[in-house]
């Protein structure tokens, strides 16, 4: 969406314009259900994230400082309340099987052709499960989303040093646990 439509969608929405504020729902949701979905691995509370961050977005859009991009205020929402949502999880415990799924996924003649199929994302996707909730949501918006660090740095409010150090905590975490299911 280019910024002029974008703005004239917001101001338009401020003044309770359904309509724009539907366009805009629209045409971010998809990007608020990915980030979801990747960062709590369950599509009802995915889809409960995508709605509570539009609500949030409606009530706070007089808020929202233009000079900044749209999409990273979007992904703060959202990560703060995924965020929410793992802390309150407390403790992830898998199901039962998580340790032979990700066993039987990585267990093949050819690793490499692995990391290129779908299930290659699955098994990172359970993996993550083992992060911190701050690990999680940088390597997410990082390596998933595609996301810079600085733009993180906005997202999250973390430094730059916080987030390089999740990071690279993180791709450790998980390079670990590939090489231990890899044997």
């Amino acid at each position: 969406m280019d910024k002029l439509l974008l703005e004239k969608l917001i101001k338009l929405s401020i003044n309770n314009n359904s309509d724009s504020f539907r366009k805009i729902v629209e045409h971010y949701q998809s990007m608020v259900y990915s980030l979801a979905f990747k960062m709590l691995n369950n599509e009802q509370d995915a889809k409960d994230i995508v709605q509570e961050t539009f609500v949030k977005v409606w009530l706070n859009l007089k808020k929202y400082n233009s000079n900044k991009k749209f999409t990273n205020w979007i992904y703060t929402i959202a990560t703060n309340l995924c965020l929410d949502k793992l802390r309150s999880l407390k403790h992830f415990s898998p199901n039962e099987n998580f340790e032979d799924r990700i066993f039987d996924l990585i267990s093949s003649d050819n690793v490499e052709q692995k990391m290129i199929d779908e299930e290659f994302g699955e098994i990172v996707s359970l993996l993550t499960n083992k992060l911190t909730p701050k690990q999680k949501i940088v390597f997410t918006l990082h390596c998933l989303e595609g996301l810079e660090v600085k733009e993180i740095i906005e997202i999250t409010g973390m430094t730059a040093a916080k987030i390089k150090s999740n990071l690279f905590l993180a791709r450790k975490e998980i390079q670990e646990k590939l090489s231990h299911y890899e044997r």
